[in-house]
């Protein structure tokens, strides 16, 4: 008595961009549940934390802010720098623990490391994103002027900034993966520049020959060019976005090297 075998149907091999599509959106699902999963509020948590903080703000520095404030009103000068830099140090301090909390994501092949960043950055950017449109139309619904002529200018400074925190988080992924305690270190350093980088204050009342210091922060450049976008009457002098620029080529230049360079070893570790 024979045995008919099935036909042989050879597998198909699904393309390199279809697993990394599948890979990114397990990751991105993975990361949704873990960033919002605990939270009663849900997605609605990030924009209700920078909602907190402009009214913080505006509760202890809103009558004083508002006499100094060079042409813009002082909740659209909060919005406009909060968001973005929000944005950046979320994806840096969620870099610095990346390989330790995808241990079992990274047991697959067709994972990688710089697949967690992306996803992980690009979820901050498409959270932070939601809540910057949230807020700027809150604010345009309150009355407050906003100059939509130039969203162009506005989405290009997002762009870029996006790229910019990118090529940090990859730096920081490594520093939390070989650095141990340095992590540590790096926390204090955002709450400095949080500080020092025009985030909650205008550089333009910061007086000579402080005001130049200042302009040595990279993103320092590109939230005032945003500030300046959406209330065009804000002051837009010592700004060079070009600078802004160099500073983000270089550093995904480097972190895409360090990367490189590291990559055999964070396989090796999986």
């Amino acid at each position: 008595m024979s045995i008919e075998l099935p036909p042989y149907r050879p597998v198909k091999r699904r393309s390199g961009l279809k697993v990394m599509g599948a890979a990114f959106h397990a990751l991105l699902m993975r990361e949704l549940q873990t960033r919002f999963g605990s939270f009663r509020l849900g997605y609605l948590w990030a924009p209700l934390e920078v909602l907190f903080q402009v009214t913080v703000y505006l509760i202890f520095f809103g009558a004083i802010m508002h006499r100094v404030m060079p042409g813009i009103d002082y909740m659209l000068f909060l919005v406009a720098g909060l968001v973005p830099y929000q944005m950046f140090r979320r994806i840096a301090n969620r870099s610095l623990g990346a390989v330790e909390a995808n241990k079992g994501l990274l047991m697959y092949r067709s994972v990688r490391h710089f697949d967690v960043i992306f996803a992980r950055s690009f979820l901050e950017l498409v959270i932070y994103f939601f809540t910057f449109v949230l807020l700027l139309t809150l604010l345009a619904f309150l009355g407050i002027g906003i100059s939509f002529s130039h969203l162009d200018v506005v989405l290009l400074c997002w762009l870029t900034m996006f790229l910019f925190s990118l090529g940090f988080a990859l730096i920081m992924m490594m520093i939390g993966y070989y650095g141990g305690e340095i992590g540590k270190v790096v926390s204090l350093i955002f709450t400095i520049l949080y500080f020092t980088s025009g985030v909650i204050y205008s550089i333009t009342i910061v007086p000579e020959p402080y005001i130049n210091y200042l302009l040595y922060i990279p993103f320092v450049h590109n939230l005032e060019l945003i500030r300046h976008s959406l209330a065009p009457s804000y002051p837009y002098y010592h700004i060079d976005f070009m600078y802004f620029i160099k500073w983000m080529l270089t550093v995904d230049l480097i972190g895409l090297l360090m990367y490189k360079a590291f990559e055999r070893d964070l396989i090796r570790a999986k």
